[in-house]
């Protein structure tokens, strides 16, 4: 039996017992099966793997559950692909098998007949699997038969079915309510299902996070794998020996009254020659405690503890809190009618935690308590509303775990109490370790509340232990240098201190995060160290604080966030530190200003213009006059007006303004200060906006020779010079040399933000336009696309650099003469821009002017006509007359001339265009021979050969040079000069040529 013949079971992760089954009986009847995931090595690309598997002819057994049918499962898309298969190929056969009580009535299923394994016995359920197989493959290959798996039976009767219980069992009930976590039952079960010696794991995590549920659930969901399961609370290590005892009893190996040494001796003899055994350690507090009650053999132990130091004993799995998705999940289920964004707003606020969640659950059912109210009284009141609601299963309510916890953690290790206070003032995110010990060193001003740690912070040794001790408490979760409380365990633990010793805290926590700056917030080298610390700044809320060194530090961190375009996030915490300023320390105070400063970029970033112009202008003249005109925060805030003008369109407001702030700049700062650099890069995109290409390039090439000096090769400052010089070189024709910076610039931008940070898509958008303009289409084509994908996911539909995206990815399908779909894209980005920008922005002009172009491309060139001569005339009275843009009008309006019949007149102004562009643009500028070589058509088609020989050979010597000999508009030049000098009787390429 070949490969394709291997049949692939399907199942949802919580079906893994029912996929062994299944494997189990077939390859036992002498199939070949393929188990997802169970036969693919470590490093296999899990997606790769199943497309290989649907995409052979191989049949494929679905094993149907309400699991395996939840949409949000990746098992949707197994059925559905091979549904779609089926349609195309016979071959592509599908075994359905129903495995507990789905209803599939409704729906692609309704008509199908599938068989139900739901409530037969074992020998039933197994005769039923086969014969569904062999209906639809017949028997399988007499010699394809591989014996019984070595990790499935014991014997030739197989395994017993999913959820059967196990003659030797003393496990509690299921928990209903049990939701998710199939991913690390399986890694459990995996870990589990060795190579025959006793495999050990040890599910480790903090208070509350259920590990208990995980090991009752594993034991409920794989007990037809065991035929003895037996549960082992060892939290007091002295009650171990009672349950071998009982276990000894139940096995019939010992008496009653038999002592645990006895118990032990027979019970772990006992398990040594057997197999398909379970004991579950829950709760272990030492793994020391229980090495000697480890059986040998070729059985599973399972141990569940707070304490994560198991590396000697067992293979560690560390349980985190549940996946939003689960716990919104939950929460729905247990709560009917809960809305899926209530579910996650009080899933937020409980921070995943699975007790957490079932408290809340029961108490909201209980109760009909609304889940604002509960939400709030958890801020307000939250030990109280803690130790509501506990689940009937768990010992204790999650708030008095945690009192219970730290009251025993305060007579072990006092030092370790004062580390959880100090993280309880902190986010819940993970903590640096030299976090603690930046905080934690003596000073004179030492908090009391941190007096235990006086003396034990500066001694590594024995400030670890104190931290480990968090961890086998359950109070905390520990990780490569770093200590995360859980936000819960924070509210409880702050409650408890005293409300003067948590403000003294508080004070001491401000003046030391704020020295903590790392440094420049827009190099890339320093943004993991902003990363670490950013979580607890913010914790602290400097909108509030006293402190200005912690305020400046603030206003940093905002400058991070923008830089490394997490702008929403950013402008969050610009416009909560500018109100909480503003109402702190007066609207002209210089940090709320600075503040201000901040939250302006934001709204330029976020593409918010309406936003814009009013609060840079307020904080620019509140900063003239509390100030001065020449101060670093004035020439900033001038220097941000000058850009609003930039974005709005307003280039020569812009250019004006821009001017005045690089001279001051220079005057006050010097020539290559960062804000000076910064100014003149502003000042030659100004430039380049008003077509005065020449001077901006120069300018902007003095900028990048400064930024790369001051702040390095690949600072984002120096980058956005690079990819300034680019921008201008194309605007001067010089799309080689253009493509070759922008390239450079992509690749380091690429390296140094990464693939999607908006400045890497706006170099790949100049990279994919400048090959376009080198015609190379293809290529420019698919990068554009796949630029316009990225900029909407990542900016957004309507952000002015994803309409920038998709106008650029328009012209493209146009250059490749698919003018209809060039033309719904432009039309849609032009609506979209005069909402977002206006009707006059010149972003809107240029959508408008191809949406012309494009209506001339598809045949409705009295349509175009008429736009075209609406843009051009627009264009002259928002750029001027001879603005490269307005020539590009001038030009496009001569050509749609011609094209309705009125040849005379486009000719003409053809003939304008070009003695504009000569003086404008220079000579050799591409849209100059363009022109050229427009004139050189019409001539021809005019039968005015002279001129056109003439400027057809100027236009393809110059785009030659400028654009390849294999540019289409080269090759249409030389094309047109050839037949020019044919006519004429000519050399064409040294030969003379006759007329006949």
């Amino acid at each position: 039996m070949g490969d394709e013949s291997r049949i692939f079971i399907s199942y949802a992760g919580a079906d893994l017992p029912w996929a062994e089954w299944a494997r189990w009986h077939l390859e036992h009847a002498g199939y070949d099966t393929q188990l997802e995931c169970a036969d693919w090595k470590a490093g296999d690309n899990v997606i790769e793997r199943i497309n290989e598997a649907l995409g052979r002819a191989n049949p494929m057994l679905a094993l149907l559950s309400s699991a395996y049918l939840d949409p949000r499962r990746n098992t949707t898309d197994q059925w559905t692909a091979r549904f779609a298969q089926r349609r195309s190929d016979p071959d592509a056969r599908m075994i359905p098998i129903r495995i507990d009580g789905v209803d599939l009535s409704p729906g692609i299923w309704a008509p199908i007949n599938v068989p139900s394994l739901s409530g037969l016995a074992t020998d039933e359920a197994a005769k039923a699997l086969l014969e569904a197989v062999n209906g639809v493959l017949g028997p399988p290959m007499p010699d394809v038969y591989r014996g019984v798996p070595e990790s499935a039976a014991s014997t030739d009767t197989g395994p017993r079915l999913p959820g059967s219980l196990p003659p030797v069992w003393n496990v509690d009930r299921r928990n209903p309510a049990f939701t998710g976590r199939d991913d690390i039952l399986n890694r459990v079960h995996d870990g589990l299902s060795g190579d025959g010696r006793v495999a050990v794991q040890a599910v480790h995590g903090m208070g509350g996070v259920g590990k208990t549920q995980l090991a009752l659930e594993y034991a409920h969901r794989f007990a037809g794998g065991y035929d003895l399961v037996w549960w082992i609370s060892a939290e007091q290590t002295s009650l171990i020996g009672e349950r071998f005892v009982a276990l000894g009893t139940e096995l019939g190996i010992i008496d009653a009254e038999a002592d645990s040494t006895v118990a032990k001796s027979k019970v772990l003899g006992y398990l040594a020659g057997r197999r398909r055994w379970l004991l579950i350690f829950d709760n272990v507090a030492d793994g020391q405690d229980i090495l000697p009650w480890l059986p040998r053999g070729r059985g599973h132990v399972l141990i569940t503890s707070r304490r994560g130091n198991w590396q000697q004993i067992a293979h560690a799995v560390e349980l985190d809190v549940l996946p939003r998705e689960d716990a919104v999940r939950f929460l729905t289920e247990q709560r009917p009618g809960l809305e899926p964004g209530e579910a996650d707003q009080l899933a937020e606020a409980l921070g995943d935690l699975p007790l957490a969640l079932a408290q809340a659950a029961g108490y909201l059912s209980g109760t009909g308590m609304p889940v604002a109210e509960y939400r709030q009284l958890l801020v307000e009141e939250t030990q109280a509303v803690l130790e509501l609601g506990r689940p009937i299963d768990y010992p204790q309510s999650l708030a008095a775990a945690i009192t219970l916890n730290v009251a025993a953690l305060s007579e072990a290790d006092p030092a370790a109490v004062a580390i959880l206070r100090l993280c309880a003032l902190l986010a819940p995110e993970p903590i640096p370790v030299d976090v603690i010990v930046e905080v934690a060193r003596p000073t004179d001003l030492y908090p009391q509340v941190l007096e235990t740690l006086r003396e034990v912070i500066g001694r590594p040794l024995v400030r670890q232990e104190s931290i480990r001790s968090l961890g086998a408490y359950g109070l905390a979760r520990l990780g490569s240098g770093t200590v995360t409380v859980h936000r819960l365990t924070q509210a409880v633990i702050r409650s408890q201190i005293d409300p003067s010793a948590s403000a003294e805290l508080s004070v001491h926590l401000e003046s030391v995060l704020g020295r903590m700056n790392p440094g420049d917030p827009r190099n890339p080298a320093i943004w993991p160290a902003w990363g670490r610390l950013l979580p607890h700044l913010l914790a602290v809320d400097p909108a509030q604080t006293s402190d200005p060194v912690l305020r400046e530090c603030a206003r940093d961190a905002v400058v991070y966030l923008i830089s490394r375009s997490d702008t929403e996030p950013a402008r969050q915490v610009a416009e909560h530190l500018y109100e909480g300023w503003k109402q702190r320390l007066g609207p002209d105070h210089r940090d709320t200003l600075r503040a201000a400063t901040e939250l302006v970029w934001t709204f330029r970033d976020l593409g918010e213009f309406g936003r814009l112009r009013p609060l840079v202008e307020d904080t620019l003249a509140r900063q003239t006059e509390a100030l001065g005109s020449d101060d670093l925060d004035t020439l900033r805030s001038a220097a941000d007006l000058a850009v609003v003008f930039f974005v709005l369109g307003d280039h020569q407001h812009g250019e004006k303004i821009g001017r005045d702030v690089w001279e001051r700049c220079r005057r006050v700062l010097g020539e290559e200060h960062p804000d000076t650099l910064r100014s003149a890069d502003n000042l030659a995109s100004s430039l380049r906006e008003l077509g005065r290409h020449r001077e901006g390039l120069a300018l902007q090439e003095q900028v990048w020779e400064g930024r790369r000096r001051v702040l390095g090769e690949e600072h984002p400052d120096t980058l956005i010079s690079t990819d300034g010089i680019g921008s201008l070189l194309r605007k001067l024709g010089r799309h080689r040399d253009a493509l070759a910076v922008h390239q450079q610039a992509l690749e380091r931008r690429r390296r140094v933000l990464g693939e999607e940070h908006p400045d890497t898509l706006i170099s790949a958008n100049n990279m994919a336009s400048t090959l376009r303009e080198l015609g190379r289409g293809p290529e420019a084509l698919v990068l554009h696309e796949q630029e316009w994908q990225k900029c909407q996911r990542v900016l957004g539909e309507d952000h002015p650099s994803t309409l920038t995206s998709a106008n650029n990815l328009a012209s493209s399908l146009a250059s490749m003469g698919r003018h209809q779909e060039s033309l719904a894209i432009h039309e849609q980005v032009l609506k979209q821009r005069r909402r977002v920008l206006g009707e006059e922005h010149p972003d809107t002009l240029s959508s408008a002017n191809n949406v012309a172009s494009s209506l001339g491309g598809v045949g409705r060139h009295q349509e175009g006509l008429a736009l075209h001569e609406q843009v051009w005339e627009q264009r002259r009275r928002v750029l001027g007359e001879e603005h490269p843009e307005t020539l590009t009008s001038a030009n496009n309006v001569a050509s749609s001339l011609i094209s309705v019949g009125r040849t005379r007149d486009g000719l003409a102004l053809h003939e304008q265009v070009w003695e504009q562009r000569r003086r404008v643009l220079g000579e050799e500028h591409p849209d100059t021979l363009r022109s050229a070589l427009n004139l050189a058509i019409n001539y021809w088609n005019g039968s005015r050969i002279l001129p056109a020989r003439r400027f057809a050979e100027q236009a393809w010597k110059g785009l030659q040079k400028a654009l390849g000999a294999q540019h289409p508009d080269t090759r249409r030049a030389a094309e047109i000069r050839k037949l020019a000098l044919q006519r004429m009787g000519g050399r064409v390429g040294g030969t003379r040529t006759t007329r006949r």
